[in-house]
């Protein structure tokens, strides 16, 4: 067994999740003390539950410790196996966490998999399913990952109540070089809006448009099938070599402009930097980075959840990744 204190680095989620996929992808039993030790209330919760038993499921594995706000976990794999599955958070957490905890496992499964979600898809601590889409899968498939997704309802936070599919193909991953991302080509603004006033998205848009460092290409205006009421900001960028997709989140009591301000200075950090990844991709590529066997990719900085999890990849294999001038390597 492979002991981790869950409140090293960042102290939350990311340990038990990149623990997790580590162990089905290496068939090496963990055992984690002090889960999401660094949070304000420690334990799983119903989001961090369903990724265990999600893992359990597709993996066989004997588990010890999987229950609402437990703060220790013993989890033994067995071999990933392919099937049909459904995993619901039974609440609006995050639904995309559960399934980057799964994912890379089950592409190395001998035959094809389809995941049905249901709970949140769209949350403030989470990837967004907009951003997963856009951003974090056209990478895995660059790389080879066959997966495919089918969105029938968004589930915004605090009713949730998504659902959406995922089906994964059997592929093997090779290692990628993003270093440049070349010339901006076009720039598309979308606001999606579910249960309010059509002048939330219409403010969004002419806030952002007025203050954006490039020319906007294009703009619309969305109303996703979803089974309660929000709201996201999203900015498509598309240069030479690579697509990026940046997304911010409406919530109660956080006007029209706030959100569009927000969407614009991450826009302004990326653009102002040399990076191909953000810091949220920076972090959720170092775990395909080692199913493929290296890879490299600029970045601006490693947030603390990157930090993290290059240290728990560490831990659990033995393989260091580097982070040297701002290029993430393996």
């Amino acid at each position: 067994m492979i002991e981790l204190d869950g409140r090293q680095g960042e102290g939350g989620g990311q340990i038990l999740r990149s623990a997790l996929t580590l162990a089905m992808l290496t068939g090496k039993g963990i055992e984690i003390h002090h889960i999401r030790g660094g949070r304000p209330k420690p334990g799983l919760m119903r989001q961090h539950l369903t990724c265990v038993l999600a893992a359990q499921t597709i993996s066989g594995a004997w588990v010890e410790g999987a229950e609402l706000g437990s703060t220790r976990l013993r989890f033994v794999p067995g071999a990933v196996t392919s099937g049909d599955y459904h995993f619901d958070v039974g609440s609006a957490g995050s639904t995309t966490l559960v399934f980057q905890t799964i994912a890379l496992p089950l592409l190395q499964a001998k035959g094809a998999s389809t995941v049905q979600f249901r709970g949140g898809t769209h949350n403030p601590m989470a990837p967004p399913l907009t951003y997963l889409k856009r951003s974090f899968l056209p990478l895995l498939r660059e790389m080879g990952a066959q997966i495919e997704l089918d969105v029938q309802r968004w589930g915004f936070m605090p009713a949730g109540g998504g659902c959406w599919q995922a089906t994964i193909k059997p592929s093997v991953l090779s290692p990628i070089s993003r270093l440049q991302r070349g010339e901006l080509l076009n720039c598309r603004l979308s606001a999606y809006e579910v249960g309010l006033s059509n002048q939330v998205a219409e403010r969004e848009l002419q806030v952002f448009c007025r203050s954006a460092p490039m020319a906007v290409t294009e703009t619309r205006i969305r109303q996703p099938k979803s089974s309660s009421p929000g709201n996201l900001l999203a900015v498509d960028l598309h240069f030479e070599k690579t697509r990026i997709c940046l997304t911010e989140l409406g919530r109660p009591r956080l006007s029209a402009e706030k959100v569009a301000g927000n969407l614009l200075k991450q826009v302004n950090r990326y653009l102002q930097s040399d990076a191909v990844l953000d810091e949220y991709l920076a972090d959720q590529i170092m775990l395909p980075m080692l199913v493929a066997g290296g890879g490299e990719f600029r970045c601006d900085g490693l947030s603390d959840h990157g930090e993290t999890n290059r240290q728990i990849i560490a831990r659990v294999t033995g393989r260091e990744m580097s982070f040297q001038d701002h290029i993430l390597r393996l």
